[in-house]
């Protein structure tokens, strides 16, 4: 057999072994969906408000709306109460004893 002839003979059989895995792959996921079909939506197709309440994903947006505005208020008002003005200020300094010696080495600074 040519070189050609052999090259084409394993190309085919490649790609035949990768498109066979394919269909294997697609059988088992048809296969699966036969057998644990998906669960059915609420019969009224809405979902209902019982005494005033919010449903949960609604509920959940407005409880993680209020953490994000107290995460805010509480960082915006430790930035303005540090001696500091700005966030460049603080990065520069180390962060713990643990970190000083580094940057002495680094940066040739001494801290007291």
């Amino acid at each position: 057999m040519s070189e050609l002839g052999q090259g084409l003979t394993l190309s085919g059989v490649g790609i035949l072994i990768t498109f066979s895995a394919l269909a294997l792959l697609i059988g088992l996921i048809v296969l699966l969906k036969a057998l644990f079909p998906p669960r059915e939506e609420h019969p009224l197709g809405e979902k209902t408000v019982i005494n005033g309440a919010l449903p949960p994903s609604q509920e959940r947006e407005k409880i993680l709306k209020q953490a994000a505005a107290v995460g805010v208020s509480v960082l915006v008002k430790k930035m303005s109460g540090s001696t500091q003005g700005n966030l460049g200020k603080l990065l520069e300094d180390p962060v713990g004893g643990w970190w000083r010696k580094g940057v002495d080495r680094v940066q040739g600074k001494e801290w007291v």
